[in-house]
């Protein structure tokens, strides 16, 4: 016997892990390479900074792949859910740990799009106008521009590096989540 295809969760399997591999993939790149690099290389790292965030809107692309993740990820808890009968302490305590798993997950994840959205996409594109501003003046940096340049530069290290490591957790969770 053919068991029956549940479209709706293939599709939103299908956002949930790509929007997700795409999120974590990305977020690592530019949390461990990318801004490092950029911080090391200074203001010569402003034209691909410009581009990458301004011209190819990698924050907003970033942000679009975390909400397709979270999304998705919290619409398949939802109906999983519905089949313990809306009983969240039977789902989430009594389902051999994976709904406590998955529960987890969904929430570091939705931490995780807080801080990537509020703290490194807005923190990155407001880098990225500062640096404009700063190279298209001319000549030497205010010294409170320079201040801020270094404020923004704290703040997206400290929020980058807390997001990856929830996106990880999450991952972690997700994955392992059939084991508990």
């Amino acid at each position: 016997m053919v068991a029956s295809v549940d479209v709706v969760m293939i599709v939103l399997r299908f956002f949930h892990i790509v929007g997700g591999s795409l999120w974590v993939g990305s977020a690592f790149l530019f949390v461990a390479v990318i801004g490092p690099s950029a911080a090391e290389v200074g203001p010569s790292a402003g034209p691909l900074l410009e581009v990458a965030v301004k011209k190819r809107k990698v924050a907003k692309l970033i942000t679009m792949f975390a909400t397709s993740a979270v999304l998705a990820g919290w619409l398949m808890w939802l109906k999983d859910l519905r089949d313990y009968n809306w009983n969240v302490s039977d789902w989430v305590f009594h389902s051999g740990g994976f709904g406590l798993a998955l529960t987890l997950g969904g929430i570091l994840a939705s931490i995780a799009w807080y801080e990537g959205y509020f703290h490194v996409g807005r923190g990155v594109e407001e880098l990225v106008d500062l640096g404009s501003e700063m190279a298209a003046a001319g000549g030497p940096p205010a010294p409170e521009k320079v201040a801020r340049m270094q404020s923004i530069q704290e703040s997206l290290k400290k929020h980058g590096q807390f997001d990856i490591v929830l996106l990880l957790l999450t991952v972690s969770f997700m994955a392992t989540a059939r084991y508990w």
